[in-house]
This record gives structure tokens, C-alpha cells and sequence, in this order.
């Protein structure tokens, strides 16, 4: 018999005036898996579980920095350099293949032209509401207990997942935002191999 494994990973996609740059895995903060941990173990319904999940997914964001130089670190919480200028659109979209056995949902953020500055693009960064995993282990029969607009532990925008040069997902490029647009794809995918 053969064993079946259930595969978690994050993928990133970039496109200035509609070309592909790259397309490459990046890092998970310590944040967004413990906000995970505490969506799947410390729920008390269904429903909770519903609209929690809903919740982190409304807060989703995203934004460009131009760190070149800088590794990422779980504990991050913030790009190293970032540009505080939120994307011009986000899309939210869940892709299932036909076999049921990757499920994926995906967010793409674009900036237009003239958005942004010309910049040295050297890191990109998703954020979303997530708790600071300040509780202890191990955390015995949780009940997480808030609103489903703060449902976590310390709840804040913190970076989630961050795609750097630094960790050689891809070259820094010049970037030339007054006249180029930019989108960033980022998918979370749930693969059964």
C-alpha cells in the first residue's frame, strides 16, 4: 500500500506589464503558522472555523520593498525596506484540479502604472490579521474566544510570507513604476502526492 502525503507551500509569481520576471517558493513567518496552528486546534465549531478562515483570508495584503541584502527570518513581521503603498486591486480566487488532490487558493495583487515609484525591487511581502503566537506549549484544549474581525491572540497586520533577493528567489530589478504596472501572484497550495 502505498502512503499518501499531504504537502503545505506557498508559491510567488511576478508580471511587470504583463511579462513573467519569476515564479518561486518563499518563506513562511513564525506569525502565519502559528495563526494556522490556532485556525485548525482552537476552534470550538464548524462555524468558527468558517468564519475565522474567512476572516484571515478579507485581511489579505500585500507590498514591494527594496531590500536587497537582508535573508528572511521567521520572526519577521515587516518588510526590511518596504514601500507602504497598497496594491490598486485585489483578487481572491480558490482553484480546485479535477482530481481533488491540489487545492489552491491564490491572491493577485497589481499595482498600475504610476502607483509606484521607480524603484530597486529586492523583496516582496503578503500580510494578513495574525496573532503573535505568544501563547504556550502546549496549549491544552484551546478555545480561542474574540470577534471574527480579531479573532487571534494579539491580532495585527504582520508579515505572513516574504519573497526576497536576499534568499535568491530572484535577481533585484529596477523596477520602473511610473510608467510600468506590476502584479504579484501568491498562492497557498494543499497538495495530497
Amino acid at each position: 500500500m502505498k502512503t499518501k502525503r499531504i504537502v503545505v507551500s506557498s508559491l510567488a509569481e511576478l508580471h511587470v506589464n504583463g511579462e513573467i520576471l519569476f515564479k518561486c517558493k518563499n518563506k513562511w513567518t513564525r506569525y502565519f503558522m502559528g495563526t494556522l496552528a490556532i485556525l485548525i486546534g482552537g476552534l470550538r465549531t464548524t462555524e468558527e472555523a468558517s468564519d475565522w478562515a474567512g476572516t484571515i483570508g478579507k485581511t489579505i495584503d500585500a507590498r514591494v520593498g527594496t531590500d536587497t541584502s537582508t535573508p528572511t527570518n521567521p520572526s519577521m513581521d515587516d518588510l526590511v525596506s518596504g514601500i507602504d503603498i497598497a496594491p490598486d486591486s485585489k483578487t481572491r480566487r480558490l482553484i480546485i484540479d479535477t482530481g481533488n488532490r491540489l487545492f489552491t487558493a491564490e491572491f493577485v495583487f497589481t499595482w498600475n502604472a504610476g502607483t509606484l515609484p521607480d524603484v530597486t525591487v529586492g523583496e516582496l511581502g503578503v500580510y494578513f490579521n495574525l496573532g503573535d503566537d505568544s501563547w504556550s506549549s502546549p496549549y491544552l484544549n484551546p478555545i480561542i474566544d474574540g470577534n471574527l474581525h480579531d479573532p487571534w491572540i494579539n491580532s495585527a497586520r504582520r508579515l505572513a510570507s516574504r519573497i526576497a533577493s536576499a534568499d535568491g528567489a530572484f535577481d533585484a530589478f529596477e523596477f520602473y513604476g511610473s510608467i510600468d504596472p506590476l502584479t504579484f501572484k501568491w498562492r497557498f497550495q494543499v497538495a495530497i502526492t
